[in-house]
């Protein structure tokens, strides 16, 4: 009696697993290059100086006390700026983590790097970055980073010996940040304690500033009431000034060189827009740029204008080094003695709206004077008269308008009927759902986007974005599951072909059980001409866990044929086959991933078939082989759990459950998480 009653619990509990494979999808693939690997050219670096590297994750440069805010206390960064150098009119090429920090770390403009948003690109292997040219040369280098934006897969490891990416979990059971500097700092100190010798290249990247916004320390709430913002940011400072005081104890003041930067700013409501990648106003591309160190004068303050794809060039010239010819930057080093440098123009794109909302693409042309935005209703500021960025003088300004549009088109690479094709990546759920819970919208599928003038200006989305908003950053507790349900359906009449408000709205449905609601939705982006592998596989996924395995194949096979390398799909496609009953089918599914890469959900799928056979011995080391891949895959947990209680091993069964329980989401095994407690406590309890 006992025995089967513990099969009909494992029975259960596999159906159960079977079912939440489907949403898991590949990992993201370099996008398809356009230009091969460049020489690295140039003259290397001969002083050796070591070089600490700080990026300051969404910082406006505004918001600190050195560019004139006098509501904030950085004192760190002032006293950066004091012994150093200032940027006043420091921009980025795009509003965007990724793009902003490929810029800085290749010389090169997105167009050029294809490092084009944040999600669904990668900086390709071919790349020539200051990590690679300092390692090749005899630095050491170590990168400590503060968001899933930064994981191997995208790229940015390249030249580092040591690329720390390691971020806990948190309360939705993803990886997606380390949301405080002081930790980020605690993982530099230790590799920074280690060193000797050789110089030394170290980046440390800060991510606090970045949506949403978590509260600080105490006493820095204190400070700043209800402005978690600049509390933040004062908090970043102090961590930068703890790093900073052990850099200083370890290496001599003229030996070591300090770059501090922020990748892009943040809207705050300024625009509309509320955080970051929509528009190309001030508010986002504006950028504090500081450096101190041997060879730069203290206390200056330049004027003249500075672009991300400066600072390669400018550290290497310090350095004693030149940048290849394949590096569209220049150094400013001439700007410490008063002389102009080429940097007149920025390119500036922010292709976010377009791959994400389905609205128009943005590009500019900043000057340290001018800002000119190509849209489908053009813009020209003159930041002089205009630094709020209030009154489009286009029509007034004719002159200067087609001298900036000459320069778009030298820089922008369009063709001839001024479009241009991009390919972005599959990425997988998994990525994908870390990503959103930081605020980044839209699909984990591969997708082909025309950039050209069609699609609405974000200018006439500015009630769009409120809702959304609304519903997205709302205080806690503020708003209920069924509310955000209202402002999404609200978004979604006024922006019927915008597939993040799909995505959105559909992941609430299922957050709240409504798992109809969330096929129609689904069934209404087709409708409405957004067909992508992952709506296509969401419905998959949705019809799976209904119950309805067939209408579950027929939307997986589209996916598939959408997105063929795509292992998410794979994985539902081979779950849905087994749920029919065709098991060679879902077996030769299995192992169609599995050929393609080591993918954690296939093992565990397969080692459910497996148990199925009654190959017991197989399916436990397709679970713990999936385990071994990734230690939080709560689902081989569970599934290692179920096979090792009925086959009569305890400690492993207790093992696994236990380990399942400290992995699984609340959310997602709400109801299997009070069974495997039971389990726990009633028939594992006595059991050796």
């Amino acid at each position: 009696m006992l025995f089967s009653a513990i099969r009909r619990f494992a029975a259960c509990l596999c159906a159960l697993a079977l079912l939440t494979i489907a949403s898991c999808k590949s990992a993201p693939k370099a996008e398809k290059a356009i230009s091969a690997s460049q020489p690295l050219g140039g003259a290397p670096p001969a002083k050796p100086l070591n070089v600490i590297f700080i990026t300051l994750d969404t910082v406006r440069a505004d918001h600190l006390h050195c560019y004139g805010n006098n509501k904030i206390e950085t004192p760190v960064i002032d006293g950066l700026a004091a012994r150093g150098v200032l940027f006043e009119k420091a921009v980025t090429q795009a509003p965007l983590t990724l793009p902003s920090h490929a810029s800085m770390f290749t010389g090169t403009n997105p167009n050029v790097n294809h490092v084009r948003d944040t999600g669904g690109f990668a900086l390709q292997r071919s790349s020539i970055t200051l990590a690679n040219i300092l390692q090749k040369s005899g630095w050491d280098t170590g990168a400590f980073v503060s968001a899933v934006v930064f994981k191997r897969v995208f790229g940015f490891d390249q030249g580092f010996s040591v690329y720390d990416d390691r971020m806990k979990l948190n309360a939705n059971g993803t990886e997606a940040e380390r949301r405080s500097a002081g930790a980020t700092v605690d993982q530099a100190l230790g590799w920074l304690n280690t060193q000797s010798g050789k110089p030394v290249f170290v980046w440390l990247h800060f991510y606090d500033a970045h949506s949403p916004y978590d509260p600080p320390p105490a006493q820095f709430r204190t400070k700043y009431p209800g402005n978690t913002y600049d509390a933040e940011i004062a908090y970043m400072d102090q961590q930068l000034g703890r790093f900073l005081d052990a850099v200083k104890k370890k290496y001599p003041a003229d030996k070591t060189m300090v770059v501090l930067l922020s990748d892009h700013g943040e809207d705050l409501g300024q625009y509309g827009e509320y955080h970051h990648g929509i528009f190309l106003y001030d508010a986002t591309v504006r950028i504090a740029w500081i450096m101190a160190g041997p060879g730069i004068p203290a206390g200056l303050r330049v004027q003249q204008q500075a672009r991300t794809i400066d600072v390669l060039p400018t550290i290497l010239d310090l350095l004693g080094g030149k940048s290849s010819s394949a590096v569209q930057g220049t150094s400013l080093v001439p700007t410490f003695s008063g002389h102009q440098v080429p940097s007149t123009y920025s390119y500036e794109e922010t292709l976010y709206g377009k791959i994400i909302m389905h609205w128009a693409a943005l590009r500019g042309i900043h000057t340290a004077d001018w800002m000119y935005i190509r849209a489908p209703k053009p813009e020209l500021y003159d930041l002089d008269k205009d630094p709020g960025e209030l009154h489009n003088v286009i029509r007034e300004n004719p002159k200067k308008y087609r001298e900036l549009e000459e320069q778009l088109k030298l820089q922008s690479h369009l063709g001839e009927n001024g479009s241009e094709k991009i390919v972005s990546a599959a990425m997988d759920e998994q990525t994908m759902a870390r990503l959103r819970s930081l605020g980044y919208a839209g699909g984990a599928s591969a997708q082909t986007t025309v950039l050209d003038d069609s699609g609405a200006d974000p200018k006439d989305r500015l009630d769009v974005m409120r809702l959304i908003h609304l519903a997205k950053d709302p205080p806690p507790g503020a708003v209920s599951p069924s509310q955000k349900i209202d402002l999404y359906r609200k978004a979604l009449e006024q922006d019927p072909t915008n597939p993040s408000i799909y995505y959105e709205l559909a992941d609430q449905y299922i957050q709240t059980g409504q798992y109809d609601l969330a096929i129609q939705t689904c069934l209404g982006a087709l409708n409405h001409g957004v067909k992508d592998s992952t709506i296509l596989s969401r419905l998959g996924h949705l019809y799976l866990t209904t119950g309805d395995a067939k209408q579950a194949i027929q939307y997986y096979q589209q996916a598939e044929q959408l997105d063929p390398l795509d292992a998410g799909t794979q994985a539902g496609l081979a779950t849905a086959y087994s749920n029919n009953g065709q098991y060679a089918q879902a077996e030769r599914e299995f192992q169609r991933v599995l050929a393609i890469q080591q993918y954690v959900p296939a093992y565990s799928g397969l080692g459910l078939l497996q148990v199925r056979e009654h190959n017991f011995v197989a399916a436990r080391a397709s679970f713990e082989h999936a385990i071994e891949l990734d230690p939080h895959f709560a689902e081989a947990e569970l599934n290692l759990g179920v096979l090792c209680m009925q086959t009569g091993d305890a400690p492993c069964a207790r093992k696994s459950f236990n380990a399942f329980l400290a992995n699984a989401s609340p959310t997602e095994y709400k109801d299997t998480i009070p069974k495997v407690h039971n389990a726990l406590n009633t028939v594992l309890a006595h059991r050796q």
